[in-house]
């Protein structure tokens, strides 16, 4: 019960502790934070959000800076000052730098955990000269993005309070996982609002939905091409908004004859006149929206799956209306200007790991729309969180190989990097190769394991901060309640101090957040102060692109990509079946039964975190396989056995939970499971990492990565087996106590 009194305040936050950035209430009597709580519907508040004071005080969280004097991977930690953790990495990185070039410095964040950063990270990247700035974002929203720029010149945001009709590609927000939207959904169902759900499970929203299409996993691209080909063939989209707004009508018109109904409905394994009815019901109930998800951005065909429900709300026509085009705040120093792009060499910039292969999300990608991004919005570079980003994977190859030149360094910075990406295998060799790692986070990672040095990072209450989701619109506000505990510091507190030994003191001028954010708001003749016990901070006009044209090549909305023309992909959207099904490999099928779909969250915890949480691990207390009934049968397991889920890649351990619900011939798993209770070091597998994580069996080589991103497939191109684990394997006895 939150207490409330005449020293009662309330404090604006936004929960970071998962990727929906939630707005809550902070309530604090005399000083002492009592709560937190959602400002309008009960619902839109998660048990994540409410395990913070434990997550603040827990025993295991780093509060000090520590030094490994020891081999990489061996604990022998020991404490250190802030002072010469700074000096000594400082010191370390000028060598490197000296020694291999500043693109020999990498980054791995992960925005979330390091939330606010007005652009810091990426400025010290430009100022010391390297471009491979990597982040889970790459296959996670920050993929999304580039698309919609291709598409757009700018990111776009759902608003379900003026939606007629929601389709759910795939995305399940219920209380557990992105309360805030499942809030949102509620309510507009409840107003009257149309649900179609695609889903091959009968998830919470597939009962609920007007009409549910369980299509086969990984084929969500082709469903939304069936849409695309119904609605334009029966006419059903605006005429008028397609004749005035967009580029290339004629030729997705010709690049849909290839999908018919009866194409689609053999692909996608749903009934031709449900999938027709669903399009219809998109087109005709309108406005409707699209909800961000993370299904689309982990698949073989990402980018042209993004593209297709870029394409629907284009041609309909509801772009402006529940589909709102984002733009600069005028009224703030925008983040990428912060983050000083122009400061990095085109030299430099073509440098960039991964760009050659895979350009839509690199430097060299954002090229073809620089022109019209100044055009339309005054800025020359526009980061769309996580834009202009090197491939995770071929930064990883670099520290492997040293080829086409190596990487030497990794800043983590929030980021559990051994576990955040796919072939963790390879990941491990090269961290083993570094020779400089450094964590900036809470606990000790697998990935802090193998570190020369880890920083204590502060909690998300205990800093202010602005909150730009998507790098553009206007942004949340942060207020701070707590003080860090420990010598727990900010990440521009870090940054500031590396930049500072290593002469870039004139580029971080700012002594402290506050100081930075006074800086950010002083277009409005602000400080800090002055703003933040406001919500939000959007009031100044923005740039409408339905009036002034839009930040593209063409001006226009691209359905025609000549963005992806030039860099030499598909200008229109298309399906490709992934390279391991059933359908696709069928001898390897034989050997392999069952199609792998990493994800359909556990509901306590966030990619690699909170596993640390009491609370949270009752509800999800270790890493469970989702098998149907009879899968499991036909593998020789039940229900709560322990196994091995092995794909032609790797193997690791997980519990199996039969589960009807899951589709017969495929096998859910988890994502970022290790063990924190676990000893940290080899004897334990990096307390576990090396059992549970499922980048174990994920490979990163291109026939499994999205053409245009290099996005890794996660969803339904994998086959895998499973089989006990035994009682005369050492890990048999470890398993028995989990």
């Amino acid at each position: 019960m939150v207490q409330r009194g005449k020293n009662a305040e309330t404090k604006h936050v936004i929960c970071t502790v998962c990727d929906n950035y939630c707005p809550l209430k902070a309530n604090v009597v005399g000083g002492v934070l009592q709560g937190l709580e959602p400002y309008e519907d009960p619902k839109a508040i998660c048990f994540k959000a409410h395990s913070w004071k434990e997550h603040i005080n827990h025993p295991d969280r780093i509060l000090h800076p520590m030094k490994n004097v020891g081999t990489r991977g061996a604990q022998r930690w020991v404490p250190i000052s802030w002072d010469q953790a700074l000096d000594e990495i400082a010191a370390r990185l000028r060598q490197i730098i000296g020694t291999y070039g500043p693109e020999s410095v990498a980054v791995s964040s992960l925005m979330g955990n390091v939330s606010g950063d007005q652009g810091m990270i990426r400025r010290f990247m430009n100022l010391i000269g390297s471009p491979n700035f990597i982040s889970g974002l790459h296959m996670c929203e920050g993929n999304t993005l580039q698309v919609h720029r291709a598409t757009f010149g700018t990111s776009i945001a759902e608003d379900l309070s003026s939606a007629n009709c929601i389709l759910l590609v795939g995305h399940n927000p219920h209380r557990g996982n992105w309360a805030g939207q499942a809030a949102q959904l509620d309510a507009a169902l409840a107003r009257g609002a149309k649900l179609i759900v695609l889903d091959p499970r009968k998830s919470e929203n597939a009962w609920r939905a007007d009409i549910h299409l369980p299509l086969r996993y990984g084929t969500d691209t082709a469903m939304l091409l069936g849409f695309l080909r119904v609605i334009v063939e029966e006419e059903l989209y605006d005429k008028e908004f397609v004749a005035r707004y967009t580029y290339g009508f004629p030729q997705l018109r010709e690049r849909l004859q290839e999908y018919s109904l009866e194409k689609v409905a053999a692909i996608t394994g749903c009934d031709a006149q449900q999938i027709a009815a669903a399009a219809r019901l998109f087109a005709t109930a309108g406005p409707s929206v699209i909800p961000w998800g993370p299904i689309l951005d982990m698949q073989v065909n990402s980018t042209s799956g993004i593209r297709c429900e870029d394409l629907l709300v284009s041609i309909c026509g509801f772009v402006g209306k529940c589909e709102q085009l984002q733009s600069p705040e005028p009224a703030l120093v925008n983040v990428s200007q912060l983050e000083l792009h122009e400061m990095l060499s085109q030299e430099q910039k073509e440098k960039q790991l991964g760009a050659d292969r895979y350009p839509l999300l690199s430097y060299r990608g954002y090229e073809p729309l620089r022109a019209a991004v100044k055009r339309v919005y005054g800025i020359e570079w526009l980061d769309l969180e996580a834009s202009f980003m090197a491939n995770p994977a071929a930064v990883f190859r670099a520290m492997r190989t040293d080829q086409p030149y190596p990487v030497r360094a990794l800043l983590n910075l929030g980021s559990n990097a051994l576990m955040g990406y796919v072939n963790q295998q390879g990941i491990l060799e090269g961290l083993m190769r570094q020779e400089l790692i450094v964590v900036f986070d809470h606990w000790l990672t697998p990935t802090a394991q193998l570190a020369d040095y880890v920083l204590p990072a502060d909690y998300f209450l205990e800093r202010p901060a602005l909150m730009n989701q998507d790098g553009a619109g206007g942004a949340m506000v942060q207020q701070q309640v707590l003080q860090p505990r420990g010598e727990c510091r900010s990440l521009y507190a870090l940054l500031k101090g590396l930049a500072d030994r290593m002469g870039l003191q004139s580029y971080f001028p700012w002594p402290d957040d506050e100081a930075l954010l006074d800086y950010r708001v002083s277009r409005g003749g602000k400080r800090w102060k002055d703003v933040e016990g406001a919500m939000f901070l959007g009031d100044a006009a923005q740039v409408n692109p339905l009036e002034t044209g839009f930040a593209t090549p063409t001006g226009k909305i691209e359905l025609y990509s000549t963005v992806l023309e030039q860099l030499g992909c598909d200008p229109l959207p298309y399906y490709k079946e992934a390279a391991q099904t059933p359908r696709n490999a069928p001898a390897l099928a034989e050997q392999y039964p069952l199609t792998v779909f990493v994800g359909l969250r556990d509901k306590a915890n966030y990619l690699t975190n909170l596993l640390q949480i009491k609370s949270l691990r009752r509800i999800d207390p270790c890493p469970e396989a989702y098998l149907h009934p009879n899968d499991a049968a036909r593998s020789g397991v039940e229900d709560g056995r322990w196994v091995w889920l092995e794909t032609t890649h790797g193997r690791m351990v997980l519990r199996v939970k039969c589960d009807a619900v899951q589709p017969e011939g495929t096998v859910r798993v988890p994502h970022g499971w290790w063990i924190p209770e676990w000893k940290p070091g080899w004897e334990n597998g990096l307390s576990g990492a090396m059992y549970f994580n499922d980048a174990l069996i994920l490979p990163d080589e291109d026939w499994n990565a999205d053409a245009e991103q290099g996005v890794p497939n996660l969803r339904g191109g994998l086959l895998a087996k499973v089989y006990p684990v035994t009682p005369e394997e050492p890990l048999w006895e470890k398993l028995q106590n989990l």
